[in-house]
């Protein structure tokens, strides 16, 4: 019974280090404007830490007696108990938008880097201290369990931890398990030293010998090593990307290709049953068919099957990595190594998908990329294998052969297909952004685009509407009815002080007068560079302009408290894409925002999101603050260029919301959807999915 404080510990172990994951990343998410990139640097900070632990895990197994191990080993656990809270203070919150991956690297190492440390070292380190007190057991199926560990809390973090328990209590409750966990261990290394040391002294694996006299991983090996664990990290960070950005902007999506990875750790590793060479690298040539068939710009097929296809996929290509790396596990002597060596290579995965390719790539070429580096692999584990007859290897690797260069084809075709199109395409920390030449209704005009997102068109020159207020943001939108209001209210004559909330192609400046006075709040320094370039309605404007960069929120917190002039109108529009930036939709946030506007004025909320209903949200925030709110729906029109759009208008000016001109278009929440209240430490984005956004999704 004593034994089982070995697998506690492991599984506790690696639950808290999945936890700990996802609160720290919603906990800063609002200081870095809600991006899908924080998500990714964050991912690239834990494996790296991970990499970390496992290198020490290694060193000291392999470098220091037991009772020397143990008591390193709790006095960095006692050392990690000063760091027990985790979440970072407000002082941590970024000033501006330079450098926001280096910010977030060292909030992270500052906050949680030592407790992170020590959990990353325990599954190496407690398999070691199992292998000495259990020697004739295999230490391998406690690795299983540790991914088991981290998949349970992937899954229970947003079902049943998030929805309930707001931030602060989240992290007590997570403090309270490390110390058990803190406990467990202790105990789990009393039975190894009880045990007795190992046979063999410190340092033989140095030497090449381990306990059992196995000897030491050749370096092609460990290089074998590092490449398929890279392949299966790079696949799943491009792979979330690409559903993520580029399939479906649908919250939480990156739950389902990290859960597929860590199910393939899962099933490799608890048995050999599950890995066929022979049957995997069948399905894998046909996930490169299914990729490369999906991939090209012209296939449109329903959303539904792309998300379901690249799920599939990934999978397949995570249990081919991880398969092959459990079929080349050691001797359990050499198990640290072993980790290190796959630790590594998710690091170096995470590092060149995360920062290598933003800063070397224009596009998001990394999942392509990735994709054939592992059928080249998938290739070479063919030609070299014994475990295949001849003509079956043979044949296998002609089929996977065809299938790379239809792969590769496809990718080209992606490419020459998007480019015919396209003005410029360039990415940065915040994602990948395009400028096309596409035909809006009946006529040519330039689009800004983030993956499925559209950010702005405007007509090319020549057209009546070059310069008139379209898309999203005509005069019958919400924003466009909030405007001809306000103007309404003042005699026709009044200037405006003005401030959206998300540049864009910068639409919103074409409804500016000489007088007025417009300030765009953006996160995003290239979608300013892109504005300016292509699109002329930032020029073309006559009122008083600026742009501020950085997160709108902390900007519009800082002109409050030095009392800049106050707002007729505020409009947000962020909320369309797949981050939302729920931290601009709280109490706190609407406290700023009414600090901003004058006693009369409209803030406006652009709700249209296929995926999300936000409208209880704006309504049970303006009712807690005793105002008013009206739901405009904007309706498509070709002749004004005008899209479909879902605005909210919230003022204390009931007389604004009883003019003609609103009260005649605006609705309230409809009949059975209850107002909700998000603050900066609770929020339960499950709340506002809508019902059946899969159907409608595949309808596409």
């Amino acid at each position: 019974m004593r034994r089982l404080h070995f697998p506690i510990a492991i599984f506790l172990g690696a639950f808290l280090l999945f936890q700990v994951q996802p609160m720290l990343a919603k906990a800063i998410l609002p200081w870095f404007g809600g991006a899908q990139a924080v998500w990714t640097t964050c991912m690239l900070f834990f494996q790296v830490l991970l990499l970390g632990g496992y290198l020490y895990a290694h060193l000291i197994t392999t470098r220091l007696r037991p009772g020397a191990q143990v008591a390193l080993h709790f006095s960095l656990l006692l050392a990690s108990l000063i760091f027990i809270r985790v979440l970072p203070s407000d002082s941590w919150r970024p000033l501006n938008s330079e450098a926001p991956a280096l910010k977030i690297l060292l909030l992270l190492a500052a906050n949680v880097g030592l407790p992170f440390f020590v959990l990353s070292a325990t599954s190496p380190l407690v398999q070691a201290w199992y292998r000495t007190a259990e020697p004739g057991r295999s230490p391998y199926r406690l690795y299983a369990l540790s991914n088991t560990g981290s998949m349970l809390a992937l899954l229970s973090y947003p079902f049943l931890v998030e929805p309930f328990l707001g931030l602060n209590k989240q992290a007590g409750l997570w403090g309270i398990l490390y110390i058990l966990f803190a406990m467990t261990l202790w105990h789990g290394a009393k039975d190894y030293l009880a045990a007795g040391a190992p046979r063999s002294a410190p340092g033989d694996a140095a030497t090449g010998a381990s306990a059992g006299g196995a000897p030491r991983p050749s370096a092609p090996e460990i290089a074998l090593w590092l490449l398929l664990s890279a392949c299966g990290s790079a696949l799943l960070l491009a792979g979330t990307a690409q559903l993520t950005q580029n399939v479906a902007s649908v919250p939480f999506l990156w739950i389902l290709p990290l859960s597929l990875y860590l199910l393939s750790f899962i099933l490799c590793f608890e048995s050999d049953r599950w890995y066929s060479r022979g049957r995997w690298m069948a399905y894998l040539a046909f996930a490169c068919a299914g990729v490369a068939y999906l991939l090209p710009g012209w296939m449109k097929a329903p959303m539904a099957l792309q998300i379901a296809m690249h799920s599939l996929s990934i999978f397949i290509a995570c249990m081919v990595c991880h398969g092959e790396l459990a079929a080349r596990r050691p001797a359990a002597g050499h198990l640290t190594l072993f980790y290190v060596s796959v630790s590594a290579g998710g690091a170096l995965g995470g590092l060149l998908t995360a920062l290598a390719a933003p800063l070397l790539l224009n596009g998001p070429w990394e999942y392509h990329i990735a994709w054939g580096v592992l059928a080249a692999v998938s290739l070479l584990l063919l030609a070299s294998g014994s475990d295949l007859r001849r003509w079956r290897a043979r044949l296998a690797g002609a089929a996977l052969l065809c299938l790379y260069g239809g792969f590769v084809y496809a990718l080209y075709g992606n490419y020459s297909d998007e480019s015919s199109s396209r003005k410029e395409m360039r990415r940065n920390f915040y994602g990948t952004l395009h400028v096309y030449e596409w035909e809006h209704y009946g006529a040519a005009a330039l689009t800004l685009m983030h993956g499925q997102i559209d950010h702005g068109f405007q007509f090319l020159e020549g057209d009546p509407r070059r310069n008139k207020p379209v898309s999203y943001y005509g005069p019958e939108s919400g924003a466009g009815v909030a405007l001809r209001a306000l103007r309404r209210r003042g005699g026709g004559r009044a200037n405006l002080e003005m401030g959206f909330v998300g540049l864009g192609a910068g639409i919103m400046a074409a409804w500016g007068r000489a007088g007025d006075r417009i300030t765009f709040y953006e996160l995003n320094p290239l979608v300013t560079r892109l504005s300016y370039a292509y699109f002329t309605y930032l020029d073309s404007t006559p009122a008083g302009l600026a742009v501020v960069m950085g997160d709108a929120r902390l900007s519009l917190e800082r002109e409050a408290a030095r009392k800049a002039r106050r707002l007729d109108l505020l409009a947000l529009d962020a909320f369309s894409g797949d981050a939302i930036p729920l931290h601009l939709l709280t109490r706190e946030a609407f406290e700023v925002y009414f600090r901003r506007l004058k006693p009369d004025g409209v803030l406006a909320v652009h709700v249209s999101n296929r995926f999300l209903d936000l409208e209880p949200l704006v309504f049970g925030l303006a009712e807690e603050r005793g105002l008013g709110a009206a739901v405009i729906d904007g309706y498509e029109e070709r002749e004004s260029g005008a899209s479909a759009s879902t605005w909210v208008l919230v003022t204390a000016d009931e007389n604004l919301l009883a003019e003609p001109l609103v009260a005649r278009r605006a609705r309230g929440l409809e009949e059975g959807r209850e107002p909700l209240v998000f603050t900066d430490r609770y929020s339960n984005l499950f709340r506002l999915i809508r019902g059946g956004w899969l159907a409608e999704a595949g309808s596409d």
